[in-house]
Order: C-alpha cells, then sequence, then structure tokens
C-alpha cells in the first residue's frame, strides 16, 4: 500500500432510502486552503478521482457507483467564474453558514441550467435560507435542531415544491422510523452504529454457532480436518469458501471443487479471515451498509498494526470486526463479550479502548467519525490514515462483491 502525497483527511458517510440502500455518498473532509485546492482543481481531475474512490459500492454482490455530495466552499458560490467539474456523479452540497448574496443566487440557478444536482446543507427554518430552498433538488434537515412539531409540516411543503427532504443527525432506530413516517425520502446519521439493543439479550442460537466457529478457528494448532468439520455443518459457508476460493483473485488454472482442497489452497490464517467475513456478513435482517463498515474497520485495524509493527495484525483485524459485533447481534457488548472466549487483551480493547489494541481501536473510529483532532494524536502520520482509509474501503467492495450471489449460482466467477 502506498502512502499518498496528498495532505487532506476524507472519508465518506453513506446516504440511505427507505430500504436502507445507499443512494449516495455525503463526503467530509478536513477543511483547510489544501483540501479546497486538491477539490476543486481547475481540470477536474481531483474530483474524477474523489467520485472513482467515493462513490464506489457493492451492493448485493454487484460494484457500482452512486452519487457523491461534494460540500462547497462558500467562497467557490460567490465567484462568477463557472465550474470545471464533471456534472455525472456530484452533488454540489452548500453550507447553511453561506451568506445568502445576489451573486450567490445566481451562481445556483446558472448550476441547475447546467444539469448539476445541489443540495442544501442543515436547514432548520433559517429565514435567510429560504431563497436557496426554492432552487435546489435536495434539502437536508437536521433532526436535531427541529422539534417533531415543526419537522412534520416542513417535509410537506417540500414534498409539494418537488424538492426532496433529507433526514440529517438521525442517531437512533426510533428516530428514523419517526422520520418515515414523516415523508423524508433519504436519511443520513449514526443510527447505522446505534441500533435498538435489548439489555441482557443472549446471543440468538445460530449467531451461537456463528461463534463457535469462530473462536475454534481462533486456535492456532486447529488441523485442516478440524476446520473442514467445522466448516461443512453450515452449507452457505461451505458455498461461499469455494465461491471465493474460486474467484478471479485466486487466478486458478482449474476450479476448487472440494472443501479439503479450498483449505488447503488458503491456509489457516486466510481462511480464518475470510471465515470471519462470511458469518459476520451474512446477516439478512441488517443494512449491507454494516457488513461493509466492519470490513473496513477490520482492514484498516490491520493496516495500522502492520504499519505499527505490532506483530499483531490478525488481532488487530478481529479486534476492528468484533468492535461492531453488538450491531449486528442487536445485544450489549459487555453482555456479549462474556459469551464468547477471547482473549482478555482482545476483550478489553474493544469494551474500554484500551492497551495498544484499544489505541489502535479509538484512532482508526476517530478517523471514520472526521475527528480529525484525535487522529492527529496518534503517532502514524495523517497522510497514512486517509491511504489506509481508502484502500480499507476498496478492499472492503471487494470482499463483498466476492462474497455476492446465492446459493443458485455456480461456485465459479
Amino acid at each position: 500500500m502506498e502512502q499518498s502525497e496528498s495532505k487532506v483527511l476524507m472519508v465518506r458517510q453513506p446516504i440511505f432510502n427507505d430500504q436502507l440502500k445507499i443512494v449516495a455518498y455525503q463526503l467530509r473532509y478536513q477543511h483547510s486552503e489544501q483540501a479546497e485546492h486538491a477539490l476543486f482543481d481547475s481540470d477536474a481531475e481531483g474530483s474524477n478521482l474523489l467520485i472513482n474512490t467515493f462513490a464506489s459500492l457493492c451492493q448485493d454482490g454487484k460494484l457500482g457507483r452512486v452519487p457523491l455530495l461534494l460540500p462547497f466552499p462558500n467562497h467557490m458560490l460567490s465567484q462568477d467564474e463557472p465550474l470545471k467539474l464533471p456534472q455525472k456523479g456530484l452533488v454540489i452540497d452548500i453550507s447553511p453558514d453561506i451568506h445568502v448574496t445576489g451573486v450567490v443566487l445566481n451562481h445556483v440557478k446558472e448550476l441547475r441550467r447546467n444539469k448539476f444536482r445541489v443540495a442544501l446543507d442543515g436547514f432548520a427554518l433559517q429565514p435567510n435560507l429560504l431563497p436557496l430552498v426554492k432552487l435546489v433538488n435536495i434539502v437536508k434537515i437536521d433532526c436535531s435542531l427541529l422539534s417533531k412539531k415543526k419537522l412534520m409540516p416542513l417535509v410537506d411543503m417540500l414534498l409539494k415544491a418537488g424538492i426532496t427532504p433529507l433526514a440529517s443527525n438521525i442517531d437512533d432506530f426510533a428516530t428514523l422510523q419517526f422520520c418515515k413516517a414523516a415523508g423524508f425520502k433519504l436519511y443520513q446519521g449514526k443510527f447505522i452504529s446505534r441500533p435498538s439493543k435489548v439489555l441482557g439479550k443472549e446471543v440468538p442460537g445460530n449467531s451461537s454457532a456463528l461463534l463457535r466457529l469462530l473462536t475454534q478457528l481462533q486456535r492456532s494448532d486447529i488441523t485442516p480436518e478440524e476446520i473442514e468439520e467445522l466448516i461443512i455443518m453450515d452449507a452457505k459457508l461451505s458455498f461461499k469458501i469455494l465461491r471465493v476460493v474460486n474467484s478471479a483473485a485466486y487466478q486458478l488454472t482449474s476450479p476448487i471443487t472440494s472443501m479439503h482442497q479450498a483449505i488447503v489452497l488458503l491456509g489457516h490464517n486466510q481462511l480464518r479471515k475470510w471465515a470471519t467475513l462470511i458469518t459476520l456478513a451474512s446477516s439478512d435482517d441488517k443494512p449491507e451498509e454494516l457488513s461493509r463498515n466492519f470490513l473496513a474497520r477490520g482492514r484498516m485495524c490491520e493496516l495500522v498494526a502492520q504499519s505499527e509493527g505490532m506483530g499483531r495484525e490478525e488481532s488487530a483485524f478481529m479486534v476492528g470486526m468484533i468492535s461492531q459485533l453488538d450491531i449486528l447481534l442487536d445485544v450489549e457488548m459487555n453482555a456479549l463479550l462474556a459469551q464468547i472466549p477471547l482473549e482478555d487483551e482482545i476483550k478489553e480493547a474493544i469494551a474500554h479502548h484500551r492497551g495498544p489494541l484499544g489505541d489502535l481501536l479509538k484512532a482508526v473510529i476517530a478517523f471514520e467519525e472526521s475527528d480529525w483532532l484525535e487522529v492527529e494524536k496518534f503517532k502514524l502520520g495523517k497522510e497514512f490514515f486517509d491511504v489506509a482509509y481508502r484502500h480499507s474501503l476498496q478492499w472492503a467492495d471487494q470482499a463483498l462483491e466476492a462474497l455476492g450471489g446465492d446459493e443458485g449460482e455456480s461456485g465459479e466467477s
């Protein structure tokens, strides 16, 4: 993995529709002169790179692209010169703190005439923003700033005007359900990582089997025969592993047809990783973005551990993955950790962010949440986190693509 010379830190945050499918990404970046220069290169090269890197995703086993909401510096809308940015794949996102002038309104009208899509961020009935509301395609309403009594008529007004309302800053599933009932069409926030959990809930039976498998795969002395015996008990797991081994990534001269062949080819460490990915990514009642999150987090933790020379890459990967297992199973983390046998160091890292692995996890989560000050406390350079994050997103999409498809398909890819 090569490090970039870029000084810009960027993360993407998903925007969902009613079915919790991703329909766009919001780009968050560290605001600085360098950031603006990199994002708005005069020949649009930088913007094309952003689209290719941050707007790609894998859903239902298919790799594609969705629009990217690009936060626009206010001064860019106060200039008369036309934009040299690609129209396809970009949505211009206007900050709510913009000073609305005649020049700004004319600039937005010109954007719309040139077929750009425009969103207004952080709208909470500010009177000075009302002239802009009439010109944009999407209005992002901050649910934390308005009462429910005010939200419903506002959403109704926007829908009647042909404007798409987007609910932002949704922190939990209860708020998400209210926003759906209120008529919002798009949703954004931390609800994906903060679902309802039941205190004291036991791990479900099928998930207990999953956890037993993952626990057994942590044994360094486990034999290929023991692994095969564990895997063949789950038809879906067996199919997925054969599909992965027969994918283009392994460049086989002839297809693998037996589980024993697959185990020997992959080796213990690779098999443990893929079995973990498959079992954790197979929850049908959770948004696919959740699978992408823990795949990318696990990979990023692994890369950080590798660059730090910790010699604990496998443990770091597991820490990143299991740190979101409570969300997948709807069980409180402390209750979950009490029910699965893991090393104390791993449990401390996940539950309390303690120790070297805990520090590593804390830094990765800070980057995901665009907490740049926290990231800077970690001794690895900011540029490394930027490159590691992009690599991890691509790796997660590739993993989801390899794991895509159903049991009715052929094992060959």
